[in-house]
């Protein structure tokens, strides 16, 4: 083995395996060991200054031990019981900075005791769990998988961050000419992570990653008194995918013209009616209404709705959508994708997990954590048949590193068939006909979400929720068009996903970070336009704001801001309604 790093970590975890008895107790049948080492770059720039530049690198570790068998051990409900971030455990997580191997052997010497007393801790929890109540969704504990040796060339190569620092400053200079606008910054930001794996089933990983993200943003102050945000971003997975400067002051500019205009924008409170969503909106009530819900994991966990786990087979989409996970596609139509990686964070190859078949569910995100036999595609077994393993993960445990590895989506992807999708015109029409046929006055055009979040507990109501950055009223009758601001999009996850009337061919993509119980995690998003029938936006605002008592001191003209009215502190217009 030539690297000293896989070297040291696999001859600590060795020496462990063979180490942690403790008479009368469960023995560890499995380890893992991962060691991350994270650059993380922030370059932040306003009104001709370089207001942020942060610029570190630490390294994690994160340690797994499971004590007992594949067929019962210390985990319970999925991995999802409990907060790990709440142990002892936590507080020994850093790996030296110089990766030194004895260092390095001695910090997960430490974390790996602390990590077998806690697991058998579990390990008990676990049985009086058994006793006290019928757990009628647990099978077993693990999967058996084959080991996996994957060795990547580890890329340091230098971030231009000095000319990425001037070009964000020369560019923040023309805030000065808008102090109208409130917080703006111009950002890029990067995150470099270099991980190496080991576990007792033989699996050696090393794997090298970039992030970068170019991000434009400012607040508008609107009349009665929200604070309305608009933002442009451009992620890339490689240096070269970066931005030049001309394509930066492009999105700086349409990010000037859109505050303009939100600015003079009304709200309507609320809307009901028809919809059409753009693939990155799309993308986005795909994430939040069904990839959350098709994470194994969900479907043994105690405290959870499990939303589909009855439902394989069913129809849950239209005729002719399909739904896959893809972590290992590296790019679509020339963009890169947010959530690719090759071997997952339990040593398992990154692989296509087919969850949608023409509109009918057939599959589940699947990590190690073994699911029921009636949540697995070909599962069904006639009487007396022997018992079958569990069918193994399909590559898509995933963690931040703090929380044990779940079922996670790297980049789910919605596709239509040639023969069911509409054009881009067809789904207008066919949205205004909608709205006639239900007498509505409006419908919906919803061009880009900025963020979602849903809930899919048992304690909480079974919901989804939508940051709507960009959305326009079309006049049915006229076909006028007027854009408006601070609403969200409401909804039920069966409901939305039913009414889906028609969508489009062309696809769009959208990334970001996903946070869940295992952590943040980089993901990739892909979609066609959807028509649906009806969608329910709320209010976003729920309070009001002056104008500060002064300008911006760049902008003050010596009388305080009133020549140039630009203090008007209390200054309320009546709410426009729309035309």
């Amino acid at each position: 083995m030539s690297d000293p790093i896989l070297h040291a970590m696999a001859a600590e975890l060795q020496r462990s395996r063979q180490g942690l008895r403790v008479p009368g107790s469960p023995r560890p049948y499995h380890l893992r060991y991962v060691l991350r080492r994270r650059r993380e770059l922030l370059l932040e720039a306003a009104h001709g200054s370089l207001m942020r530049r942060r610029d570190r690198e630490v390294g994690s570790l994160a340690v797994d031990v499971r004590v007992g068998s594949h067929e019962f051990d210390n985990v319970l409900d999925g991995g999802l019981a409990g907060d790990e971030g709440d142990r002892e455990s936590a507080d020994w997580l850093l790996a030296p900075d110089d990766l030194e191997p004895m260092a390095l052997r001695c910090a997960l010497w430490k974390l790996t005791q602390i990590k077998f007393d806690e697991a058998l801790e579990d390990y008990y929890e676990h049985r009086k769990a058994m006793i006290s109540e019928y757990l009628r969704d647990e099978v077993a504990s693990f999967t058996r998988e084959q080991p996996v040796r994957h060795i990547e060339d580890l890329d340091d190569t230098p971030l231009p961050i000095q000319r990425w620092t001037q070009e964000l400053v020369t560019l923040s200079r023309r805030l000065l000419d808008h102090p109208e606008f409130y917080d703006p910054t111009v950002c890029i930001r990067g995150e470099r992570m270099h991980r190496w794996l080991v576990d007792s089933e033989g699996s050696l990983v090393r794997s090298s990653d970039l992030w970068l993200e170019f991000e434009v943003r400012g607040f508008v102050l609107t009349d009665d008194g929200v604070y309305v945000e608009v933002s442009r971003a451009w992620p890339g997975r490689s240096i070269d995918e970066m931005l030049d400067e001309a394509t930066m002051t492009a999105l700086f500019d349409e990010v000037i013209a859109e505050l303009h205009e939100l600015r003079e924008a009304a709200s309507p409170g609320s809307f009901i009616g028809p919809a059409l969503l753009s693939g990155q909106a799309a993308s986005t009530m795909f994430h939040e209404a069904l990839g959350h819900r098709l994470e194994g994991n969900r479907l043994v966990a105690r405290g959870e709705t499990r939303t589909f786990a009855h439902m394989l087979g069913e129809r849950i989409l239209p005729v002719g959508l399909h739904v896959v996970d893809d972590p290992s596609i590296v790019e679509l139509g020339g963009r890169s994708l947010w959530g690719s990686y090759r071997v997952d964070d339990e040593g398992v190859l990154a692989q296509r997990a087919e969850l949608v078949r023409d509109g009918v569910l057939v599959g589940f995100l699947r990590n190690r954590t073994p699911l029921p036999d009636q949540h697995v595609p070909g599962s069904a077994k006639s009487p007396g048949s022997a018992k079958r393993p569990p069918a193994r993960s399909n590559g898509h445990g995933r963690s931040a590193g703090v929380e044990r590895p779940m079922a996670r989506m790297g980049n789910l992807i919605v596709e239509s068939d040639p023969q069911h999708h509409a054009t881009s015109a067809a789904l207008e029409a066919q949205l205004t006909e909608l709205a006639r046929a239900q007498g509505r006055r409006y419908a919906a055009i919803i061009h880009r979400v900025r963020a979602g979040e849903t809930a899919t507990d048992s304690y909480d109501f079974q919901v989804f929720k939508g940051e709507l950055a960009h959305v326009e009223l079309l006049n049915v009758e006229t076909g006028a068009r007027h854009r408006v601001r601070d609403l969200e999009l409401i909804g039920t996850p069966l409901s939305a996903l039913q009414r889906i009337v028609a969508f489009g061919g062309e696809l769009g993509v959208d990334h970001g970070y996903c946070y869940a119980e295992s952590g943040s995690v980089p993901v990739g998003g892909v979609a066609p336009a959807i028509l649906l029938s009806e969608v329910e936006l709320q209010q976003a605002s729920r309070s009001g704001f002056h104008e500060p008592l002064l300008p911006p001191p760049f902008a003050d003209d010596g009388s305080g801001g009133r020549v140039g009215r630009l203090r008007e502190r209390g200054r309320r217009r009546r709410r426009r309604e729309p035309s």
